[in-house]
């Protein structure tokens, strides 16, 4: 679908515009985490994904590197956002005992169940899978962490997208992670159900990845040109 290939473009551009502050060590985190999240992207793709697995058996290793690059970046992004809005129960839910805890657990959880199904054949999302329990399991233990993650920040995002002490641009940056961290809680739950969602089931969470991503941008230009103001401030002064 064309919103995969946009949330491609969108997450390549998110992380290139931030090499440039690599060398000043500045948005490190932020770059692995687009970097993967633009890696999982492509391989939710078709063409993408059949290359890839392709060349590394073709046993759908592709589809468990996806899984555990989405671990990464929800963790990285719970990380960094929860820092960015100030929310140290977040962040203590992230990367605190209990959050360690649980992404530990859905590693164990998704590598059992990976070396546990019958998967022969290269099939993009395991779709041509879909009938084997072990399959269905992990599929929904990969969807769940995500869905904590997102669940952590929703209202803290929210918070800050009311902060009247904020720039407009940095208020509606909030707004839209909010946004995109919210479809990623209804997406995990809607999966709970036994609801066919047919074009949803990409378009929910792809929209949300379209959304979070732009809210970073644009996050990240809001500090860019505070930096640049702070910085003409100094050389006035």
């Amino acid at each position: 679908m064309t919103i995969q290939w946009a949330a491609l473009g969108l997450c390549s551009a998110g992380a290139a515009v931030r090499i440039p502050g690599l060398r000043e060590g500045r948005g490190r985190t932020m770059f692995v985490a687009l970097a993967l999240l633009t890696f999982a992207v492509g391989l939710s793709i078709d063409p993408i994904y059949v290359a890839v697995d392709a060349a590394l058996g073709g046993v759908n290793i592709a589809n468990l590197l996806l899984r555990l690059a989405l671990y990464a970046v929800f963790l990285l992004f719970g990380i960094r956002m929860a820092a960015a809005f100030g929310s140290t129960r977040a962040r203590r839910l992230i990367v605190g005992p209990f959050g360690l805890s649980i992404v530990a657990l859905t590693v164990a959880a998704t590598l059992y169940f990976f070396v546990s199904s019958e998967l022969e054949g290269s099939s993009t999302g395991l779709h041509a899978f879909g009938e084997q329990d072990t399959v269905q399991q992990y599929a929904a233990v990969g969807r769940l962490y995500p869905g904590y993650v997102a669940a952590c920040l929703v209202i803290p995002a929210a918070l800050s997208a009311f902060d009247r002490h904020a720039r407009i641009v940095h208020r509606f940056a909030c707004a839209l992670v909010a946004f995109g961290n919210a479809l990623v809680v209804v997406f995990v739950l809607l999966r709970l159900t036994p609801l066919d969602l047919r074009y949803w089931d990409i378009l929910l969470p792809f929209s949300a990845i379209l959304l979070t991503v732009l809210g970073l941008c644009l996050i990240w230009v809001s500090h860019t040109v505070g930096r640049k103001s702070a910085r003409s401030a100094n050389k006035l002064a």
